[in-house]
């Protein structure tokens, strides 16, 4: 589904400084709600502050440190804004030598000459310099519908599910791939973006088991970056292969996916209908599975595995026996019928229940 064909910030907010600091506002309504989503830190400062700082918001991203700048102008940024956006720049990376990229946000998209304006500046620091516009803000919006009404009509939205349930287009799967075989690209950082929250797993697991497994992803995912010690530098002069699979592929076993996908699909009726996989190969390793939902990439690591794990649990005499003997005790309101998450997480919420019962 393409974007709809609406109007910049720049045509429907005051103009001028009240412009500009609703403008700011809207931008860490959008970012709070984002970082909430996907669980990465955000900073926003006062104004004032934004101006002596160089950036009015921070971002950090498994080991990425973003500064944001928000300027509320029309268009290409005019002589009278590249000076104070170029100090603002250089500000921005005295304040934060740990910056890792700094991201000017705008309410319009730039033309070619802002962009080469942009690239020019860009080639005088050693950070990453990039500009958010109209098409960034307006993407943002359809994620967030409760802050994208209050400035877009109803029809913008009529499609949002549609939006952020679309399957990704073949540049941008390669585009997210190809990081894998860029020695600057840090992949630790890129599989810490790539945990999945309750939301995102709710799209792809059956309804019966999706908090079970978003509880053993939150705990797999404590580990997770320690086990992973890879570099890109592993993969150079590497081939990179992708391979989809949908339902109906595994069905008539013409998938690329391990055994195990299979066999608890057809065990649990475990996926939702409509979930696709993907297989990254590079070399000889194979990283499975991925998945796009929520318009952006997760990683799951052998979820057949999670599956059993949820299952055996549910089904264990022993651990359903303990629960229902804490119930006996008084301990229900913590409790379902049945084990219905990880051990650690059973075992973590037997305690918070005891503590919170003293």
């Amino acid at each position: 589904m393409s974007i709809p064909n609406t109007p910049s910030l720049t045509k429907i907010i005051h103009s001028g400084s009240e412009g500009g600091l609703e403008f700011s506002r809207i931008m860490n309504q959008l970012l709070f709600e984002d970082s909430q989503m996907y669980n990465y830190y955000f900073q926003s400062f006062s104004d004032s502050s934004g101006d002596y700082k160089g950036v009015d918001a921070l971002m950090e991203k498994g080991f990425k440190k973003i500064g944001l700048q928000y300027k509320f102008f029309e268009g290409n940024p005019k002589s009278h804004n590249k000076s104070n956006l170029k100090k603002s720049l250089f500000n921005a990376i005295d304040n934060f030598p740990d910056m890792d990229e700094w991201i000017l946000v705008t309410p319009d998209n730039f033309t070619k000459h802002g962009i080469q304006w942009l690239e020019d500046i860009a080639s005088l620091t050693n950070i990453a310099v990039k500009h958010w516009g109209h098409s960034e803000i307006l993407t943002f919006m359809l994620k967030y519908p409760q802050i994208g009404r209050k400035y877009y009509a109803t029809n913008v939205f009529r499609n949002h599910d549609a939006y952020t349930d679309r399957e990704p287009s073949k540049a941008e799967i390669n585009d997210f791939f190809n990081q894998f075989i860029n020695p600057e690209v840090d992949l630790k950082q890129l599989f810490a973006q790539a945990q999945p929250n309750i939301m995102d797993l709710k799209k792809i697991f059956s309804e019966e088991i999706y908090r079970e497994v978003s509880d053993n992803y939150y705990s797999l995912y404590k580990g997770l970056l320690e086990f992973e010690n890879i570099s890109s530098n592993d993969f150079l002069n590497k081939k990179i292969r992708i391979y989809k699979s949908t339902i109906e592929d595994m069905e008539n076993k013409k998938d690329m996916l391990p055994g195990g996908m299979r066999m608890v699909m057809e065990e649990f009726n475990c996926f939702k209908r409509n979930s696709v996989f993907y297989t990254l190969k590079i070399g000889g390793i194979s990283y499975n599975v991925w998945c796009f939902v929520n318009s952006r990439w997760i990683f799951l690591p052998k979820p057949w595995r999670i599956i059993y794990s949820v299952y055996d649990l549910r089904n264990s005499k022993q651990l359903n026996l303990l629960i229902k003997y804490l119930k006996w005790l008084g301990y229900g309101n913590n409790f379902n019928e049945k084990n219905t998450m990880g051990l650690n997480v059973l075992a973590n919420r037997i305690i918070h229940g005891l503590i919170k019962k003293r």
